[in-house]
């Protein structure tokens, strides 16, 4: 495991950085529950290692001074989740928001406002000031997805939205609960092809990227099931555990500790490798479906206006931090890939996403009423 091979350019230079920059970090698997139990709390917990002294020091701490001659942070900054709390975006705005604060010398609350598909805590983020005190935990789902398929997601995505800094890739799994006598991908669909409608799959609402890709499963493979929302992740694991829900795409995350006691089946994951927290898993390319990888990211966007120069230090500072030896770690014991890029590389990526998940929930005829 390897940080990046070269130094960011000057800021002079922003403009003409190349999409990709050397990779951050890959996933290493954090063996067990108890393994990555104790990869979390040491990455949240433990003293900063050395490479990480410097940010902690005063005469380190960022000072944008901007137009006016207002200086950037003094005050409380507000990260704003538009996701139930505990889940994975929960989970790594927490971890950002400890590791920033003291390299940005101001408290950072995390405000989770869950609901509406994301809608919520999205609208929140739009409509505050772009002063660089309130950022949005943003991801696939309220980025790419809800604005798609949700008539209550008025905002455009890419006009209302700075992007900062694409964090994470996050790769899903799809689960059974132990109950439906199933043991591969292909066994499901035979299963399912025998009862049209009679399974029941959760998500974590409409317009989520849980719903779209258990859709895009149920098209490629020619299944029809039956959709159950809920409110977060933590709900569906539990519905599927408890044989209330028959099928579930999660993140790995999440299903992990119903697959450790054996309520839920791992049958796949959704993405061109396997993850190295189920490496007997199949890919779902391996599993039968070549067409399918749809890993998601978790971003940091702010409201459109923000001063570029606040954009530009964040981003400086979490490329910082995403190179520290216990955050690559934290990341690891999570299921989740360290990203990379610039805030104009993430730009295209949202732009990007915009067009291939509105084309699929157009083709399949998915919108909220």
């Amino acid at each position: 495991m390897t940080g990046r091979a070269s130094h960011r350019p000057p800021r002079a230079a922003r403009a003409d950085v190349p999409p990709a920059r050397a990779d951050r970090a890959r996933s290493i698997a954090a063996p067990g529950l108890l393994a990555r139990l104790a990869a979390c709390l040491l990455a949240v917990a433990m003293p900063a290692a050395a490479d990480e002294a410097p940010a902690r020091s005063e005469r380190d701490r960022v000072a944008v001074v901007l137009p006016g001659g207002e200086t950037w942070p003094s005050r409380t900054i507000r990260l704003v989740v538009p996701q139930a709390a505990g889940g994975t975006a929960d989970l790594v705005a927490r971890m950002l928001a400890d590791r920033l604060e003291p390299m940005l010398g101001v408290p950072i609350v995390v405000d989770d406002r869950p609901g509406a598909g994301g809608v919520i805590g999205t609208e929140i983020v739009r409509r505050a000031p772009p002063d660089g005190y309130t950022w949005l935990l943003a991801s696939t789902a309220t980025h790419a997805m809800a604005p798609q398929v949700l008539p209550s997601a008025t905002f455009d995505p890419q006009r209302d939205f700075t992007p900062v800094a694409n964090l994470a890739w996050q790769t899903k799994v799809v689960l059974v609960s132990a109950a439906v006598p199933v043991a591969t991908l292909g066994e499901l669909v035979a299963y399912a092809r025998k009862r049209p409608g009679q399974l029941n799959y959760a998500s974590t609402g409409i317009g989520s990227s849980s719903h779209l890709d258990t859709e895009l499963l149920a098209a490629a493979t020619g299944i029809a099931l039956h959709h159950v929302p809920y409110r977060g992740s933590g709900q569906t694991v539990t519905a599927v555990s408890v044989d209330e829900v028959q099928v579930l795409i999660a993140s790995v995350t999440a299903a992990l500790p119903a697959i450790e006691i054996g309520r839920a089946r791992p049958l796949a994951v959704l993405s061109g490798v396997r993850s190295p927290l189920l490496p007997s898993v199949p890919t779902i390319a391996e599993a039968g479906v070549p067409s399918l990888d749809v890993r998601t990211w978790l971003g940091l966007v702010a409201p459109a206006g923000i001063p570029w120069a606040i954009v530009d230090e964040l981003d400086r500072r979490i490329d910082r931090l995403l190179e520290s030896a216990a955050v690559r770690a934290w990341f690891e014991a999570q299921g989740l890939e360290i990203a990379t890029g610039t805030p104009t590389s993430f730009e295209a990526l949202i732009r990007a996403d915009v067009a291939k998940w509105g084309e699929l929930a157009r083709r399949l005829g998915i919108r909220a009423r």
